[in-house]
């Protein structure tokens, strides 16, 4: 982020630009446009889908005279440049990885609007320390676990947690629903009904982490293991449903995510099977008048229905 804000600042004539890096994909420029602002500049083979501009970006769709299209995405308010930085450094990783050029201009303004509609929803700032956690401990067993049995992109996009589903993680006829606590917990707390309610059996995972320093050899957070998982994303449309589910949840790779406070280790796993027999609340046994219930379910009180040959870290 530090670099982009310097790139730009260096550029002191009007109508300038200068290519992102010589190793991405996409022709993707960022400069001064001829009103002096701060853009970023997308050169592509064919039309790009129509753009709406936003109040932080004025969004325009132009043709040069070799025949090639452009997007330029430029900065309206100087108010919103932090913003616009974070937004800027956002587009340049999350498409570098892409192979098709074609699909890759489809994916910086789809982005776009993705970005478009999260501000206008006003999720512009971090997510919660309670959602930094729940959402790190969902990457890690993606990462960790579903990719290794299911293939990357099958369990990308399983993945429903971000969409606010009843369950995390539903793929073939099981489901998977992670808890991610503190090590010295005993306990997790279930939303809703529906959470472990379901005619399928599946799994209740409970990663436990704990805060640790940043030089901690194990050490990860929510923008490390964000950019692990677009690597293991080969196919270019997976990466940008993947990319676009977590944008709408409110996630996009900040440096406050890297900060000691959103820093963890994680210190072990358990994986306990949720079967008719499982100790939950039932649909079914809850009168109609009750409309939502959460919960708090002892781990002791359900060892029997550990996978101790899944479990890793938690002894």
């Amino acid at each position: 982020m530090t670099d982009l804000n310097d790139i730009f600042n260096r550029i002191t004539r009007i109508d300038s630009y200068q290519r992102i890096d010589d190793t991405h994909p996409l022709d993707l420029y960022i400069g001064v446009d001829d009103m002096s602002r701060w853009t970023m500049l997308l050169v592509c083979d064919a039309r790009p889908q129509h753009l709406i501009s936003s109040k932080m970006i004025q969004a325009k769709l132009g043709q040069r005279n070799d025949g090639r299209w452009t997007v330029s995405l430029s900065l309206v308010k100087d108010e919103y440049k932090d913003m616009f930085i974070l937004f800027c450094g956002d587009i340049i990783e999350s498409s570098r990885m892409i192979k098709n050029k074609e699909k890759g201009a489809k994916f910086v303004v789809t982005r776009y609007n993705e970005w478009k509609e999260m501000l206008a929803n006003s999720r512009s700032g971090l997510l919660s320390p309670e959602e930094i956690k729940g959402l790190l401990g969902e990457m890690y067993i993606l990462d960790n676990e579903l990719m290794v049995k299911y293939g990357s992109e099958k369990s990308a996009l399983s993945w429903t947690g971000p969409r606010a589903a009843h369950q995390d993680f539903i793929l073939d006829d099981t489901w998977y629903e992670v808890k991610t606590i503190s090590s010295g917990k005993e306990e997790v707390k279930i939303s809703s009904v529906e959470q472990l309610d379901c005619p399928n059996d599946g799994e209740l995972i409970v990663v436990f982490a704990d805060k640790t320093s940043r030089i901690n050899a194990n050490a990860i957070n929510l923008n490390f293991v964000y950019m692990k998982l677009l690597s293991r994303l080969i196919d270019d449309d997976v990466r940008a449903e993947f990319c676009d589910m977590l944008l709408k949840y409110g996630y996009y790779p900040r440096p406050e995510y890297e900060d000691v406070d959103y820093t963890f280790e994680v210190k072990g796993v358990r994986h306990y099977l949720v079967t008719e027999s499982f100790p939950c609340f039932r649909r079914k046994n809850i009168p109609m008048s009750i409309t939502k219930v959460d919960y708090f379910i002892s781990l002791p009180t359900i060892k029997d229905f550990r996978k101790e040959e899944m479990d890793y870290g938690t002894e």
